[in-house]
């Protein structure tokens, strides 16, 4: 009866297990054309674990595009849709297309405790800061104008219209780069600086003695 009352007391006092650790929300902003996409997947090449959020837009596919990769094609109407039911963390109107986070999957991945990245402008970068501000900016930029000039132009997937639009849209997002945490370099043909740079500074994050988190 004794050894039974001690093991009851002892049950008792036990310190409830801890609950699993939650996981960090990075935010990844880079002019287009950038290569946000190639350091991202270049990164998971080498076994990096993290959720990329795949966007919801109302523009049209492109050549290599399919649902979910890299967005979901959406319905103007789907998308307003979204917005009703507060299914969004940001949305904003770019380069003429509606563009949203969706909600559920990045709460549930950052409480099941795995790292999430955003891709996302700088207008809706600017919205995540102000309801997020434990999560980590970061912001890819090109080695020069010019380099972006000749992505834009080789990947041919705009109009010259487009292109224009694009590439004026950059040199105003270029002028936000002092609002993130983390400005990443990626180079003509060194991607793999540009990768190692993402890498070490997700690493870097989670050493924090006291690590930015967010609540959703």
């Amino acid at each position: 009866m004794q050894i039974e009352t001690e093991q009851h007391v002892l049950e008792q006092n036990a310190s409830p297990a801890p609950p699993p650790s939650q996981g960090l929300l990075f935010v990844l902003s880079a002019p287009s054309g950038t290569g946000k996409d190639s350091v991202i997947q270049a990164l998971q090449a080498q076994g990096s674990r993290f959720y990329v959020v795949a966007s919801v837009t109302t523009r049209a596919m492109r050549p290599g595009e399919s649902e979910g990769n890299p967005y979901h094609f959406i319905t103007t109407a789907h998308f307003e849709k979204m917005i009703e039911h507060d299914e969004l963390l940001e949305y904003a109107l770019v380069h003429g297309h509606w563009y949203g986070q969706p909600l559920q999957p990045i709460r549930e991945n950052l409480q099941g405790g795995r790292d999430v990245l955003l891709k996302i402008d700088v207008q809706g970068a600017a919205t995540v800061r102000k309801k997020l501000p434990g999560a980590i900016f970061i912001f890819l930029v090109p080695g020069s104008l010019e380099e972006l000039v000749w992505r834009l132009t080789a990947r041919q997937t705009e109009t010259e219209e487009e292109r224009q639009r694009r590439l004026n849209d950059a040199r105003l997002e270029l002028a936000q780069r002092d609002h993130y945490d983390y400005v990443i370099v990626n180079r003509q043909n060194h991607l793999d600086e540009a990768v190692e740079c993402l890498r070490a500074i997700m690493q870097a994050e989670h050493c924090r003695t006291s690590p930015r988190l967010v609540t959703l």
